[in-house]
């Protein structure tokens, strides 16, 4: 006797996508009723992606690397809401603070905070973007009419 092999998730995913993309969906008779199958299709894509790797792990180690490479110039400031703003849970928390402060207390420090974390924030929402575009096709292709 042997023991059964479980198929994986991600096999199972693609089945369920597969299924809905090629029976339900076809077959469903309301406008609504496709939109929802799209974006449940959408949904289970974007669910496959993070079975691949943890993004947010290597999101976040980019993100704290930055920090650290401003933190002697914010723990340097005069103003107490710098250095505070290195308080966090996590370096998003830790980004969103010094980027909040960096838009109340504008000069050199701000400038300098505004330089090392936008364009990594923006490459993580770019990238994102990437991975979410399951999601977003069907929502586009509804608000646009295109059936």
């Amino acid at each position: 006797m042997t023991l059964p092999v479980s198929p994986d998730v991600d096999t199972i995913l693609e089945s369920c996508i597969e299924t809905l993309r090629k029976v339900v969906v076809p077959e469903a008779q309301t406008e609504w009723a496709r939109y929802s199958g799209e974006l449940l299709i959408g949904s289970l894509e974007y669910a496959r992606g993070l079975l691949d790797d943890d993004r947010n792990a290597g999101r976040r180690e980019d993100l704290a690397r930055a920090i650290d490479g401003i933190r002697a110039s914010v723990e340097r400031s005069e103003q107490a809401e710098w250095p505070a703003a290195l308080s966090g849970d996590s370096p998003f928390v830790v980004a969103s603070q010094l980027l909040v402060t960096a838009q109340n207390a504008p000069g050199p420090l701000a400038e300098e905070v505004k330089s090392a974390l936008h364009p990594l924030l923006y490459a993580q929402l770019d990238a994102e973007m990437a991975h979410s575009m399951p999601l977003f096709i069907p929502f586009a292709r509804n608000m646009s009419g295109v059936k």
